[in-house]
């Protein structure tokens, strides 16, 4: 599996879950909304240039990396907002 397959798996992953939890947390509902959406554009986007990819003779993909960072920190965001709201209702 390549790289950008791993990006869209990924993405699409993150947007399901931090879209449930956006449903079950109100609380952080905006926050983790906000995650699923970003996640999910970077799928759709990393899927648009992977077509584009196979049309041109040398693709040079420098934009990986801001893709692969921008994933981790809407991962590390999602992850931390469902923590949070965790903790909130242990209290």
């Amino acid at each position: 599996m390549y790289v950008e397959q791993w990006i869209v798996a990924l993405s699409l992953l993150g947007t399901v879950l931090f879209g449930l939890a956006a449903v079950r947390f109100a609380v952080r509902r905006l926050h983790l909304a906000a995650a699923a959406a970003v996640l999910l554009l970077l799928s759709l986007y990393e899927i648009r240039m992977d077509a584009w990819e196979k049309t041109v003779t040398a693709p040079i993909r420098l934009d990986m990396f801001a893709e692969i960072p921008l994933m981790i920190l809407c991962f590390t965001f999602g992850v931390w907002q469902i923590l949070l709201c965790r903790k909130r209702k242990e209290i």
